[in-house]
């Protein structure tokens, strides 16, 4: 019962988020911060090892993505967006939306440069910045010249469709799993 329940809130969550984000390029703390807290406290519904698993979820999702934050890739609630549903999928599914969520955001921003004449332009940035990479550079120097003009791509999209390719594979199409 509380998978289904989990499921409608993550659900539910990823359409509001995508909804603000594609109006205002923001997703509101007014979602995400509850959703952090409901997703451990419905895991522990399953038991004491679920609701740990739930925080511990939340703790990494929050971590990594503030690095990515801090280096300019992603908002800050894209980030705690994706620790909620995360936790709300569970684990190892969440893995699969952070894999899918990556694989459609990627997606996303070719789209979304291309419709802005941009392409050309950000493959160039990107081909830099991977360089400077490889070349011990800092992710956040790469990531600056990646988004050297700032361009804000609404990833709740990303997330709510890794999301729902990761719920799909988890049940009515498992060889899309990435993780089994």
């Amino acid at each position: 019962m509380s998978k289904d329940i989990a499921f409608v809130l993550a659900a539910t969550a990823c359409a509001i988020a995508v909804y603000t984000d594609l109006r205002s390029r923001r997703v509101p703390n007014a979602l995400t911060l509850p959703l952090l807290c409901v997703a451990p406290a419905l895991a522990a519904f399953e038991g004491f090892q679920a609701a740990l698993i739930a925080l511990a979820i939340v703790a990494s999702a929050l971590a990594l993505g503030t690095v990515v934050h801090s280096a300019g890739v992603l908002g800050g609630g894209d980030v705690k967006l994706f620790a909620g549903v995360g936790a709300l999928a569970g684990f190892p599914a969440c893995i699969d939306v952070a894999l899918y969520s990556a694989l459609f955001g990627g997606l996303l921003a070719v789209v979304v440069s291309a419709a802005r004449g941009e392409l050309t332009a950000v493959l160039a940035r990107v081909r830099s910045g991977v360089a400077s990479s490889v070349a011990g550079h800092s992710l956040a120097a790469g990531a600056a010249v990646i988004d050297a003009r700032g361009t804000r791509i609404p990833y709740a999209l990303a997330i709510g469709a890794g999301f729902a390719a990761a719920m799909l594979a988890q049940s009515a199409v498992p060889f899309l799993r990435i993780i089994r």
